[in-house]
């Protein structure tokens, strides 16, 4: 059997559905119970900028070293002939 709703347009309605239902507790009246931060996760934020910074740190130099170095002549890492 053949539905004249199309599948983009069920996509659509299923979205809408979604955000409309999928709204807080405490709007429908039901209480809401929030657990109290624990402090052991505290550590987790320090090591993950840390990190980040040092990935991005080592792609710049990575970037310079294959691409813009060579883009000038210059080699890295190799003995001159």
């Amino acid at each position: 059997m053949h539905s004249p709703l199309k599948a983009g347009r069920a996509a659509l309605l299923s979205l809408v559905l979604l955000v409309a239902l999928a709204g807080p507790a405490s709007a429908a009246g039901l209480p809401v119970v929030v657990a109290k931060a624990k402090p052991w996760h505290f550590w987790l934020a320090p090591v993950l900028a840390l990190s980040f910074v040092g990935l991005l740190f080592m792609m710049i130099i990575g970037y310079t070293v294959k691409v813009v170095m060579l883009k000038y002549g210059v080699k890295v890492g190799r003995k001159a002939t």
